[in-house]
């Protein structure tokens, strides 16, 4: 159950008295201006997101010292109910925890989540790739929308994260070596566009394109008319979630999700922020280059093996 007052919570006006009784809410003010210093604007966007939309609307109203493992223990009830994945609900889980737990070490208040146990997991279930003919099926239906055909294109043959494709500018092609030079991520959080770098070293790289994607998005700046500083793909994550008619085979949270129902391609787990299936697959090292998750990310990667499908 949402709670609007929640939602818009003003994170500027942070208590001056801190007391057991305080509400949750703006409990999560103080813990929202110690983090704002600490995390990365696009983490801290991330991690707010989660707190208003899945643990202000149950716990803000709150008194902390009331906020029982038998009132969590429900709340983690529902979240099972809700046809989330194991990841996320993790995800929401922890954040919760990461709360009480700096409640406990800097003000000594009890730490309910403790002896309520936690739900979710961190390992995520197999993933499953589109192959070619598969996706060709898929992105023939936007052949008539230049923004959306060209940001797939970037997704599958590259393998980039959606804020990395969301971040980037024609300054960061490298028109030479045919290259896209991933070194930051966008976000939209409460209206405002946050454009920071990655969460880590291993993602800041180079990713090779084949030539005819080079042709494509080049062509695609061209007729777009598309100065060096201006993004690419000028819209929001949701832009590419829900303007298409949902596709079947999607748990509840993520309905909606890229494309048309009708494009006859088998429907694949999709990942909110990787894209696992919207790349051809590579070995493990290429993939882990490409992607940004190995340590030895830090390097181009073969034009040949990005555009092997």
């Amino acid at each position: 159950m949402e709670n609007s007052i929640f939602l818009t919570t003003d994170l500027s006006i942070v208590p001056e008295s801190v007391t057991p009784d305080i509400l949750f809410s703006d409990f999560y003010r103080i813990y929202y201006a110690d983090m704002e210093g600490r995390l990365k604007q696009t983490t801290l966007a991330h991690k707010d997101a989660v707190i208003r939309d899945k643990i202000l609307p149950t716990f803000g109203a709150l008194p902390m010292n009331a906020i029982t493992p038998q009132i969590i223990r429900r709340w983690q009830t529902g979240l099972l109910s809700g046809g989330y994945r194991d990841t996320y609900l993790k995800t929401i889980d922890m954040h919760l925890s990461s709360i009480f737990k700096y409640a406990a070490k800097y003000y000594d208040f009890p730490n309910p989540c403790a002896k309520a146990e936690h739900i979710g997991s961190g390992n995520a279930r197999s993933m499953q790739f589109w192959t070619l003919p598969q996706y060709r099926a898929f992105i023939r239906e936007f052949k008539d929308q230049p923004m959306v055909f060209t940001a797939f294109e970037l997704l599958y043959w590259c393998g980039i994260r959606v804020g990395e494709l969301l971040a980037l500018t024609p300054q960061d092609i490298d028109e030479k070596k045919h290259l896209l030079k991933i070194t930051k991520t966008y976000i939209r959080h409460d209206g405002k566009d946050i454009v920071s770098p990655p969460k880590t070293e291993n993602s800041i790289r180079n990713v090779a394109m084949p030539d005819f994607l080079f042709s494509e998005v080049m062509d695609y700046i061209r007729d777009a008319g598309l100065k060096k500083n201006e993004r690419i793909i000028p819209r929001s994550v949701d832009f590419l979630k829900y303007q298409h008619p949902p596709l079947p085979c999607l748990p509840a949270h993520q309905s909606g999700l890229y494309g048309s129902r009708h494009c006859g391609a088998r429907r694949p787990q999709a990942h909110f922020h990787h894209h696992e299936c919207l790349r051809p697959p590579l070995s493990e090292p290429a993939e882990d280059a490409r992607t940004g998750t190995g340590k030895d990310a830090r390097r181009d990667i073969l034009s040949g093996a990005c555009a092997s499908g």
